[in-house]
């Protein structure tokens, strides 16, 4: 029996090129399987940075509004060396600056401030210094005559505030604003310096209207 090796090398050859492409077909497979992990392990980690991001933002967010919360808040401060107390808002300071007189500042602008006098009241007491505010303010003018201001005080019948009366002069620096009152058995007296946009007139008021 003769072979036909025409046939038997043409068989040969085509096994070969069976094997050779079954060989390319499996690596690329396997290279597309690797490519699908990698992406999907790239993927996965993308994801879960992003939801860390998110997350600290939102804790971010969350301070954020717990600080201007706690920021709106005053503390009942007493002086050292007068017999009153009074709510002081973040970003002021009270403090004594000689017997009988207190000064409240701004913490980012010292130059605004407002001292606070205080007196038993008696006979004359308030007369006084109703008419020494004038001469002060008058003084820090230059001899210009104080205008007088109207409703300084929000709601001050419902805390206690009688008999209050406010005037006001400007100067090259800013207003200086005198405030004349009664409340609680005292007579308190107000002197504010502001800077020339009275950034911290409102404020300063708000506050010398909780001595107590």
């Amino acid at each position: 029996m003769k072979f036909n090796w025409k046939i038997i090398c043409t068989g040969f050859v085509a096994a070969i090129l069976l094997t050779a492409c079954g060989t390319d077909n499996a690596e690329q497979q396997d290279g597309t399987n690797e490519e699908q992990i990698v992406d999907e392990t790239n993927g996965s980690s993308t994801g879960g940075a992003s939801t860390d991001s998110e997350s600290a933002s939102g804790a971010d967010s969350d301070n954020g509004e717990q600080s201007t919360g706690d920021a709106t808040e005053a503390v009942l401060t007493e002086s050292d060396e007068q017999a009153f107390a009074m709510e002081v808002l973040p970003g002021f300071t009270l403090t004594s600056e000689e017997p009988g007189r207190d000064v409240l500042y701004a913490n980012d602008e010292p130059r605004a401030f407002m001292r606070i006098e205080t007196q038993p009241t008696e006979d004359g007491t308030y007369e006084y210094l109703l008419e020494n505010v004038q001469d002060v303010l008058k003084a820090a003018s230059n001899g210009e005559a104080p205008e007088q201001l109207m409703n300084v005080f929000t709601e001050a019948s419902q805390k206690g505030i009688e008999k209050a009366k406010a005037f006001k002069v400007n100067t090259e620096t800013g207003p200086v604003t005198g405030v004349v009152f009664e409340k609680n058995g005292m007579v308190v007296r107000l002197t504010l310096f502001d800077n020339l946009d009275e950034k911290y007139k409102d404020d300063f008021l708000n506050m010398g209207q909780t001595i107590q």
